[in-house]
């Protein structure tokens, strides 16, 4: 694998289980606080075990490939944290 590839590769995971956690936090967003903070806490350990398993898969893959892939899963994951859900509900909380 090359390094434009590993970065590639871990920018189209991270944008899938951005863009997976961002829809689950949508659909609960008008639910009972319990239900929206265990789907974000579910969404947060989800997110991590992606991490874990996709560095156990590159293992033998060179150091620079699996920090590319990674620091490009973590830094699209996060692009799909950083603007706020909308058209959500009305309430003020």
């Amino acid at each position: 694998m090359t390094a434009g590839g590993a970065a590639l590769g871990g920018a189209l995971a991270g944008a899938a289980a951005g863009w997976l956690s961002r829809l689950a936090l949508k659909r609960v967003l008008g639910s009972a606080d319990k239900v929206f903070y265990a789907v974000f806490l579910g969404g947060i350990f989800a997110r991590l075990a992606l991490v874990v398993c996709a560095i156990w898969l590159l293992r033998r893959e060179s150091y620079t490939i699996i920090v590319l892939f990674t620091a490009a899963l973590i830094a699209v994951q996060m692009f799909f944290e950083v603007f706020p859900i909308k058209h959500g509900t009305k309430r003020d909380s």
